[in-house]
């Protein structure tokens, strides 16, 4: 029949019936901008391959379509849905329910094959051979908000549906032959969850930010009074006596770190023998190598102060909404291979998940007056994860007993006792890094190095015994990992507990010109190294995500069903934080806590799952 436009809310009323006969249509809209806060919905599009309509909402309301769109029975299906989620929210205040996003659908299908394409006419051009042409978008905007509608506009809009229902199948047909379709309904039934986050937004205390930002931007001028003596005699003078170094500079710190001569312990690719040669990097990994140096400690805390201070301090007050008061960060809800959502948006938007576990600096992310925030971690997440799937008899005894796992490992590799707070309790922190390391599939040197880095000295003999003795310690749970990452590097890809399933492009060793001496190459042996750890890495670090997004399902559930005052407010990792009112929290927050573990009792069955919690005006460490 073609697109039909309806330009009265009582043409809406009687499109209620027939939307409500399908169990699936496709959805888009057309607006004068993007930021939901302030740009207006110029068309809400409807359709199927045969029939679409085309709703002018500067004409006629779509609000007697909310049973439609909050319904749990009727697919919406569109591409980039989140988009289209927070205009309709932000303009009409209805919440779509049961969406399918065809966006999310491509990023799962090609998991760390595909970096780009993921546009809908880059889509729909690779699996129904259309072509659809994007030009007429720019018709739209804020100047289209007071005239008539051209056919070329109408059809623009018409077309932006009418192919999202067969897309849909094909990709669901794709999905189900990999075993994908449970990823993809865990994603569209959070995805809900960060358009609520990126709509309402964060409250921050600009007073007290403002606070932090000048007390690092003194400590980092305190450590520059500390590096210039010390690199005086490296440098040279301006006309006005001052140093002509910029501490920000690499290039120019190196040069003085040379000329201090300062070594580094380096493997020779040839001898694979260890040398101390000159230093040729300043970053943190290098820093961390040198021991007992003055100027590069003050360096390491100059760049730590200048980082807080350049990265969070007037970026984070510019984005501050003029309109709400609130920042409105933007994710990436499949931000990594690894299903963790990540940063979106432009250089300009702020980076919410990256914000140091400081608690002055989270203490300035608030609720409304009315408001209390209440920070939820799963405790031990990976570690239990990796010892549920591995059946690690060790793994699984420190957790099934109680105990504080890496204290466990310290007291196995250290052969004392060791206990959070009293015995021995400083090992505790090299076994951290040492439990968490090796899940992630480093190797003794990293480990080595970046336990170094903590304060704790250890040879690469002694970091050597440490590994090996840790390996047996372990043994089935390294086991686990390393077969993993053979299955990775053998076959291309891995999956995990639910499906999701992460992919690689192969080295192709006949390929002479990237790989000069074939299979015996050092570039396609470190290739296939590196896929080999990300394959272990992968099937923990996936479920860890999976879990937190299907426990932000069963709390938004719950929220909706008993209409408690509570928002989402961030999602780190395996950190959910939410903000409710004050009068409902004492009674939603262990309810909370019990969602959480119910949705880990999912995957895992035989370790438990247990959740920090805190409850107080802030945002908490």
């Amino acid at each position: 029949m073609g697109y039909k436009l309806l330009s009265t809310t009582a043409e809406v009323q009687d499109l209620l019936p027939r939307l409500m006969q399908r169990p699936a249509w496709g959805f888009d809209t057309e607006t004068t901008g993007l930021n939901p806060l302030v740009d207006k919905v110029l068309m809400l599009q409807i359709g199927t391959s045969h029939e679409q309509y085309i709703i002018d909402t500067r004409k006629a309301s779509p609000e007697p379509l909310r049973p439609f769109f909050e319904s749990q029975e009727h697919k919406k299906i569109a591409h980039n849905a989140t988009f289209d989620w927070k205009m309709i929210k932000a303009n009409f205040g209805i919440e779509t329910e049961c969406v399918r996003d065809t966006y999310l659908a491509e990023k799962i299908l090609f998991n760390g094959i595909k970096d780009y394409g993921f546009g809908l006419d880059d889509v729909l051009l690779s699996h129904l051979n259309v072509e659809l042409n994007k030009e007429t978008r720019a018709l739209f905007g804020k100047g289209a908000i007071n005239h008539d509608y051209s056919e070329e506009m109408l059809r623009y809009a018409a077309s932006d549906v009418e192919h999202l229902i067969p897309l849909a199948q094909t990709q669901s047909s794709l999905m189900a032959e990999m075993n994908l379709q449970h990823t993809w309904i865990l994603e569209c039934d959070v995805l809900p969850c960060f358009a609520e986050m990126e709509l309402d937004g964060h409250y921050l205390d600009v007073p007290g930010w403002k606070r932090i930002m000048g007390d690092n931007l003194q400590k980092a001028q305190d450590m520059i009074q500390i590096m210039n003596p010390l690199v005086e005699p490296y440098v040279q003078k301006n006309l006005f006596g001052e140093l002509e170094i910029n501490y920000g500079s690499p290039d120019q710190v190196l040069k003085v770190l040379q000329k201090m001569g300062l070594t580094t312990s380096e493997q020779n690719k040839v001898t694979r023998r260890w040398e101390e040669t000159l230093i040729s990097s300043t970053n943190d990994k290098t820093l961390k190598k040198i021991k007992d140096n003055e100027f590069t400690k003050a360096l390491k805390k100059f760049r730590g102060y200048m980082m807080r201070y350049s990265t969070f301090g007037q970026p984070y007050i510019a984005a501050v909404s003029p309109y709400t008061g609130r920042i409105h960060p933007r994710y990436h809800q499949i931000g990594t291979e690894t299903g963790r959502p990540a940063k979106a948006g432009d250089a300009n938007d702020v980076n919410f998940l990256n914000i140091p576990r400081e608690r002055e600096m989270r203490e300035c992310f608030r609720g409304a007056p009315d408001e209390v925030v209440e920070t939820d971690d799963f405790s031990g997440c990976e570690l239990r994860i990796w010892a549920e799937i591995s059946q690690d008899p060790r793994l699984c005894e420190a957790f099934l007993q109680g105990m504080d796992v890496h204290c466990y490992a310290a007291s196995r590799l250290y052969r004392v006792e060791v206990t959070k707070k009293n015995e021995n309790a400083h090992l505790r922190t090299p076994a951290k890094a040492i439990n968490f390391g090796i899940a992630y599939g480093m190797g003794f040197i990293s480990l080595v190095d970046q336990i170094n880095g903590m304060g704790f000295p250890i040879t690469r003999k002694e970091g050597k015994e440490l590994y090996e003795r840790y390996t047996k310690e372990f043994e089935k749970g390294i086991a686990f990992l390393r077969d993993t990452g053979k299955i990775a590097r053998e076959q291309g890809f891995v999956h995990n507990l639910l499906g999701r399933r992460r992919g690689w492009r192969l080295p192709d060793p006949s390929d002479t010109v990237r790989f000069p001496k074939g299979s015996n190459d050092d570039l396609y042996k470190w290739i296939l190294s590196q896929i080999e750890r990300q394959g272990g890495n992968f099937v923990i670090q996936s479920v860890n995500a999976d879990i937190t997004k299907y426990a932000m399902v069963l709390i938004r559930r719950h929220i909706k069903k008993t209409g408690v005052r509570s928002k989402f407010m961030n999602q780190v990792y395996d950190e959910i934080v939410t903000r409710t009112h004050k009068d409902d929290s004492e009674a939603f927050h262990p309810v909370k806590k019990k969602l959480m573990v119910e949705a880990a009792e999912r995957w895992l069955k035989i370790v438990p799952m247990e959740v920090d919690g805190h409850v107080g005006p802030t945002w908490t460490k």
